[in-house]
C-alpha cells in the first residue's frame, strides 16, 4: 500500500470524503496548517467533520506566517517520518513549495490542487503566472475543480510533463444522499412551522455577503416572482442578515421569506431535502460546494456565471445566467417554477456519480 501525505490547511465537507476514500487505497496521513483567523471563519462546525476522519490528520500552527501560508519544518518533519510516495498539496503556497525542495531527496510524487474558476486562472498577474508555472515544472499532476481551467493549463503548460485532471469539490453522493434523507423528520417539521404545504421552495445557502449576491435575490424574488405557489428561504449568517431582515418587513414578505440564520447538520439538510430549486447568485465565487450539495438532493439549480460550480450544470438539471442581467435571473427562476413538479422526486441530478470522479483520480494518481 503506497504512502500518501496531504497538505491542507483544514478539513472540510466538501473533502472529507475524498480524504476518506482515499484511505482505503493508501495509508493517508493528513498536515493541517490553516491560519486561525481563517479557520474561525469557516462556515461549518470544523469539529464535527473532523470526527468524520478514516485517517491520521495533525493540525499545526507553530511558526512564523506570512498572511494565510505557515513557514515551519514541520512539512519536512512529515515528509522524513512518513517518507511518502505522493504528496498532494494545496495551491501554490508554502506547502507547495516545500514538497518541491525535497523531491529530489526522497523521489516522491507530487499532486497539487487548483481551485481557481476559469476568470481567476486566466488572470494571473505577471508574479504569479511565474510562480504557476516554476510550481508545474517541478510536479507531476494538478487537479482542477472545473474542465475549462483543467482545457486551459493543459493547453497553456503543454510542453511540461505535468499532466492535469479535471476532478470538482464534490461529496460522496451515497453518503450524502443518506444524510439528506436521514433529515426527513426535520423537514417535515418545517412544513408545519413555516406553512409550506403545496409550495414550492426555492433555496439559498451561503454566506450573507455581497459577493453572494443575497440581497439581489431577495428583491427580485419580492418584485418579480409568484408568491402565491413558492416561499423564498435563505440559509446563512453574515454582515447583510439585518439588512435583508429588515427589508422583510418593511415590505410586508414575512410569510413569503424565511431566513433562518447559519444552520449546519440536519437542520441544514432538511432544507435541501424540501427544496425545488437551488439558486446562487454570487458575482465571484472560485467553486460553490453548496452546488453539489443542492444537485444530490435533487433540486434544480441556477448559478451565475461567475460561480465556478456551473460546471456541474447542464440543460437537464438547472440554468445559468448572467450576473450582469438581472432580468436572466428572474426569468430562470420564472421558468424553472413552471417546470418542476410540487411532487419533488428525491434523486441526484449530478451528471457523474463521486465514483466515477474517484476511479479517474486514482488512476491518474497511480493509487
Amino acid at each position: 500500500m503506497k504512502k500518501l501525505l496531504i497538505f491542507h490547511p483544514y478539513l472540510a465537507p466538501y473533502r472529507i470524503d475524498v480524504y476518506n476514500r482515499l484511505a482505503k487505497k493508501a495509508q493517508v496521513k493528513v498536515l493541517l496548517t490553516g491560519c486561525q483567523s481563517e479557520i474561525k471563519g469557516l462556515g461549518f462546525n470544523l469539529e464535527n467533520v473532523n470526527k468524520l476522519a478514516q485517517f491520521k490528520y495533525e493540525y499545526y500552527n507553530k511558526g512564523f506566517w506570512i498572511g494565510r501560508h505557515l513557514i515551519s519544518f514541520i512539512y519536512y518533519k512529515k515528509i522524513i517520518k512518513l517518507k511518502p510516495n505522493i504528496i498532494l498539496s494545496h495551491e501554490l503556497g508554502v506547502n507547495t513549495l516545500m514538497a518541491i525542495c525535497f523531491k529530489r531527496f526522497f523521489k516522491y510524487k507530487i499532486f497539487t490542487t487548483i481551485d481557481d474558476s476559469p476568470a481567476m486562472a486566466t488572470q494571473y498577474g505577471i508574479n504569479r503566472n511565474l510562480l504557476r508555472k516554476l510550481v508545474f515544472s517541478h510536479i507531476d499532476g494538478v487537479l482542477t475543480v472545473n474542465p475549462e481551467v483543467c482545457d486551459f493549463l493543459s493547453q497553456k503548460y503543454k510542453k511540461l510533463k505535468c499532466q492535469f485532471i479535471y476532478f470538482p469539490i464534490i461529496q460522496d453522493d451515497v453518503v450524502l444522499s443518506q444524510k439528506i434523507e436521514a433529515s426527513k423528520n426535520v423537514s417535515q417539521k418545517y412544513v408545519k412551522q413555516f406553512n409550506l404545504e403545496g409550495k414550492k421552495i426555492l433555496l439559498f445557502v451561503g454566506r450573507l455577503e455581497y459577493i453572494k449576491s443575497p440581497d439581489k435575490l431577495l428583491e427580485i424574488y419580492h418584485k418579480y416572482i409568484e408568491k402565491e405557489e413558492s416561499k423564498l428561504v435563505i440559509v446563512g449568517g453574515g454582515s447583510l442578515y439585518e439588512k435583508l431582515a429588515e427589508y422583510i418587513k418593511i415590505n410586508h414578505l414575512e410569510s413569503d421569506v424565511i431566513l433562518t440564520g447559519a444552520l449546519t447538520g440536519e437542520s441544514l439538510y432538511a432544507w435541501y431535502y424540501l427544496a425545488h430549486i437551488f439558486i446562487l447568485p454570487s458575482s465571484f465565487e472560485p467553486f460553490g460546494a453548496v452546488v453539489n450539495e443542492a444537485l444530490v438532493a435533487g433540486c434544480q439549480t441556477i448559478v451565475s456565471n461567475k460561480v465556478g460550480a456551473s460546471c456541474l450544470i447542464n440543460k437537464k438539471n438547472g440554468k445559468i445566467f448572467d450576473i450582469e442581467k438581472d432580468d436572466q435571473l428572474k426569468n430562470a427562476i420564472s421558468e424553472l417554477l413552471s417546470r418542476v413538479p410540487i411532487e419533488k422526486v428525491h434523486q441526484s441530478l449530478m451528471a457523474k456519480t463521486f465514483n466515477s470522479f474517484f476511479n479517474d483520480l486514482t488512476d491518474f494518481m497511480s493509487i
